[in-house]
This record gives structure tokens, C-alpha cells and sequence, in this order.
């Protein structure tokens, strides 16, 4: 299962399992380490799980290991198994903004700034990534093409139509200012931008925080 397994789920503990998680040596998450809230309701009978082919990157105080990733067979993608819930983490010396980093950097380092079959477009740049505000999206044309550029929630539902146009040859910066299309503020979470330019078209992800 995506590179662990089920170990149990902590049911002999009566009113709570885990009090804080640490990060694993030689995992992206090696010097971190973040308290859980102890005994409250998020905290009852959370999974344990062991690795199955993937990386331990955290272990409970009672060295269950709680989130995991894996590379996917082939190295054909990239996966994080977490049990404990991220929200539920407590800021301290590493804050949830820096593990969301670690976590992007994992799972998109295969990625990078995308190259665009279509000649009419070089490159695409969204940033910060993670973001607690606006997101700027960068590119640049060649010449002269229809673009379009949409916005997806993780479950692949739209939210927003940031651009459809033409639009002249040189750099563009546009920004997306967390809103759908109803004007509501959008939740934390990652989205997928797809961009598409006389027919072509590629995804970039980016996480927003609240």
C-alpha cells in the first residue's frame, strides 16, 4: 500500500496514542520533530504502519512509525503516508510551514520548471510554493499564441479560469489571489495549474496555506 503497511491501530491505548512525532535519520525529514495533541480526539487510535518498500520519515514517542514515503515502482512517482493529521501538528522550533515545504520539495523534485513541447512557450514558474499568499505565475511566449490557464483542486474539481486569451510574444506574470470563481477564498491545499498553449499543455502543483 503505496509503501507501508498497517501495523495496528493503537486501540490499547485507551484515551489517546501519540504525543509527538519524530523525524527519521536519513529521511527528508531527519532534525524535525513536532508534539501532537495529546489525548484529544485527532489523537485516538491512529494508525501504526511499518515500510513496505518506501522511507520512515517519522516515528511516534513510542517508535510506531506514523508517516512514510515512497518512490513508486520505477521511481514512477512519488507518494507521503501520513496517519497522524498534518493540521493537527504544533508549531516549535520547526513549524508546519517548513515540513509542507520538505514535503513539496519530495514530491515535486522530479518536476522542476517544466519545458513545453509548444515552442510558442518556454518556461513556467509558480511562486512562493508553499504560499500563505497570492501565488505569482510566470512565463514567457515567443510569440503570439492562445493561452489558457486553469486551476484544479487535489480531487480534480475546477476552481478557477485564471486566463483565456491570446496573448503577444515576451514575459507575462499574472496572479492568482486564492479566490474561485465565486470570489470565495479558497481552502488550504495543494492545486494543479494546468496550462495550455496551441494545444499543448503541462500541470505544475502548488500548496496554499491559510
Amino acid at each position: 500500500m503505496l509503501g507501508c503497511s498497517y501495523l495496528g491501530d493503537g486501540n490499547g491505548y485507551a484515551t489517546g496514542n501519540v504525543s509527538n512525532v519524530t523525524g527519521q535519520t536519513g529521511s527528508f525529514a531527519a532534525g524535525m520533530g513536532y508534539d501532537f495533541p495529546y489525548q484529544q480526539p485527532c489523537d485516538n487510535y491512529i494508525d501504526q504502519i511499518g515500510s513496505n518498500g518506501g522511507t520512515l520519515a517519522f516515528r511516534s514517542q513510542d517508535n510506531h512509525g506514523r508517516i512514510i514515503y515512497y518512490n513508486g515502482s520505477g521511481d514512477s512517482y512519488r507518494s507521503i503516508h501520513a496517519t497522524c493529521v498534518f493540521g493537527a501538528l504544533r508549531n516549535g522550533a520547526q513549524t508546519k510551514a517548513q515540513l509542507m515545504t520538505e514535503y513539496m520539495n519530495y514530491l515535486t523534485q522530479m518536476i522542476g520548471v517544466q519545458e513545453v513541447s509548444d515552442a510558442a512557450l518556454q518556461t513556467v514558474a509558480l511562486s512562493p510554493n508553499p504560499s500563505y499568499k497570492d501565488i505569482a505565475v510566470s512565463f514567457t511566449l515567443t510569440q503570439r499564441a492562445a493561452l489558457a490557464i486553469e486551476i484544479y483542486n487535489i480531487a480534480g474539481q475546477h476552481v478557477r479560469q485564471l486566463v483565456h486569451q491570446h496573448m503577444d510574444a515576451g514575459t507575462h506574470n499574472l496572479t492568482w489571489n486564492g479566490k474561485d470563481e465565486q470570489g470565495r477564498n479558497s481552502s488550504s491545499g495543494t492545486y494543479i495549474f494546468t496550462i495550455r498553449v496551441n494545444g499543448s499543455a503541462i500541470s505544475k502543483t502548488v500548496v496554499r496555506l491559510n
